[in-house]
């Protein structure tokens, strides 16, 4: 029989809780800042939208697109709890795992799924190699939808509605999971999924994805039997964005052939809304919705922007438990900058070295480590690891650990032999400039403490780090020789070997150490030492392939 869902969603929040700020453009030409969002307001709508539903008497759904973790002060100060609690307050009806869950392994992640009352859902996740006396078990925990159960069944007005999470594949690459949590591929385990739902006389299909638009409208094209995907990852918006400044304008939903596409940006800042009538055969035969932006005040000439007023127990949470915390962390000045600090990922001709901030973190990690641990031969960071430039004046924690290096990852002491730090270095800047064609991205550019290095694009493959030195304690520089072991110190990120870094996952059988603390904790202690913060003389020298 045909059933009309109300259907609310959102993806990519990454822990702000309080929403985030924008610039908006009226149709006059004037541009204005406003807070948007916050989970205190997203509570409001959601009780609204939800009240309103069961008023008509039709069901609704509130279904979350992944990447809860991560991405601000909150979760830099209390990690997975304060994500628990808080979205257990919206109480959504699913969700699906992003890469950012994965970030401080498996424990933080099994944490947050023993707190939620909610299903959170990856089919393609695979937790069978997980051992038994595992201290950070996911496998059977009830509310979790893996490969071994990976489809959750809804009755939703009466209709039997099947609900699949899709999640990266690539995840070891990109994020932190446990070495034997594995990760399907996605056409394989959808057409099994697929075929076993069918196989139940279930025709109403939605998928929730963490794999990204473009791949959402791939995925709609090779499953035309979905009804519609939920997504996240890209933080993409949908509809008209004019007050926004970008005048293109796409449908919301967005379609491929007669599957409908959902997405509804980020940081908690909007809630996709729709009502979708569907017919026998799962399809939707009618349909209105758009983004809704939370505005905190209205603006003048955007009447169509959603103004309401935070939940007040939500609130209360916040301000009492939370906020005082991080009002802690902005009130103390740690150093000061003279003259603003610039950060680039890549050199170029402005920049010949790059990024004047990613040398002073890696610095701030070889400082903090030899503290903790004695001598170490290097620090090395990616680029990507480094959010922001900071400008001129105090620095305070809530600057470092909200907007320098906001996400909580910890570093990792390991041991390298000469060789394999050469081929690192080689395979993250091949990554970062795209030179063997294969790139993740510009974010795995190398910066580094204690070590000096040329990279020639030019030179064969194998042979572009063409010289390499490490810092003695009498302040020379001495050759690094490829037999001989070195002490670093990276974020567990890197020490693990993504993008690019992949010649560092042969240090995973040399000694190595967990130092129980995170890169902002590392750049924190150096600052309030350093009290003064300036650029370093350059430590890495790159030329770029000529034509």
């Amino acid at each position: 029989m045909p059933v009309t869902l109300h259907l609310a969603h959102l993806s990519d929040c990454h822990s702000h809780f309080d929403g985030a700020p924008l610039r908006l453009h009226t149709p006059d030409g004037k541009s204005v800042m406003r807070h948007c969002g916050g989970y205190p307001r997203l509570k409001t709508r959601l009780t609204q939208l939800r009240e309103a539903a069961a008023k008509a008497g039709e069901p609704s759904l509130f279904l979350h697109g992944g990447d809860t973790f991560q991405g601000s002060l909150y979760f830099n100060r209390f990690k997975e709890q304060a994500n628990a609690t808080m979205l257990t307050a919206l109480l959504p009806d699913a969700m699906v795992i992003g890469n950012h869950e994965f970030d401080l392994g498996n424990e933080a992640l099994g944490h947050f799924l023993r707190e939620v009352p909610f299903p959170v859902l990856a089919a393609n996740m695979d937790n069978r190699m997980e051992a038994a006396d595992c201290q950070a078990p996911l496998r059977g925990l009830p509310n979790l939808y893996d490969c071994e159960r990976p489809w959750l069944e809804k009755n939703v007005g009466g209709v039997r509605f099947a609900l699949v999470g899709i999640t990266l594949p690539q995840m070891a690459d990109i994020a932190n999971p446990d070495p034997w949590t594995r990760f399907l591929p996605v056409v394989e385990t959808l057409e099994q999924v697929f075929s076993d739902i069918k196989a139940e006389g279930i025709v109403h299909i939605i998928v929730l994805s963490h794999l990204g638009l473009d791949q959402d409208q791939w995925l709609a094209a090779q499953f035309p039997q979905i009804s519609l995907i939920v997504g996240g990852h890209t933080h993409s918006l949908l509809g008209d964005l004019t007050h926004l400044g970008i005048a293109e304008k796409s449908s919301y939903p967005l379609w491929v052939g007669d599957v409908a596409l959902f997405h509804a940006g980020h940081s908690a800042q909007t809630l996709g809304v729709a009502t979708l009538t569907f017919n026998e055969q799962g399809k939707i035969v009618a349909h209105s919705g758009h983004t809704e932006w939370l505005v905190w005040e209205a603006v003048d000439g955007l009447p169509a922007l959603t103004v309401v007023e935070p939940d007040a127990a939500l609130e209360a949470y916040l301000a009492d438990n939370l906020r005082p915390a991080l009002a802690k962390m902005a009130a103390e000045t740690l150093a000061y900058l003279p003259a603003t600090l610039h950060h680039q990922r890549l050199p170029d001709s402005h920049y010949p070295h790059g990024s004047e901030l990613a040398p002073l973190v890696a610095e701030a990690m070889r400082w903090s480590t030899q503290k903790q641990c004695g001598p170490i031969d290097f620090a090395l960071h990616n680029a990507g690891g480094v959010r922001c430039s900071l400008e001129t004046g105090p620095l305070t924690e809530a600057d470092v650990a909200g907007r320098l290096l906001p996400f909580a990852i910890p570093l990792i002491l390991y041991e390298v032999y000469g060789q394999e730090l050469s081929d690192a270095l080689e395979g993250a800047i091949n990554n970062a400039t795209n030179l063997d064609g294969s790139s993740n991205g510009n974010g795995s550019f190398p910066y580094v403490a204690g070590l000096k290095y040329r990279f020639d694009a030019n030179a064969p493959r194998g042979k572009r780090i063409v010289s390499l030195k490490v810092e003695r304690a009498n302040g020379q520089w001495q050759e690094v020789e490829p037999a001989t072991l070195y002490r670093g110190v990276s974020s567990a990120y890197t020490a693990s070997g993504k993008e690019g870094y992949t010649a560092l996952r042969r240090t995973l059988s040399h000694q190595r150490r967990e130092l129980g603390m995170t890169l902002a904790e590392a750049f924190t202690h150096w600052a309030r030492h350093q009290q003064t913060l300036r650029p370093r003389p350059a430590l890495l020298h790159y030329q770029p392939k000529t034509q």
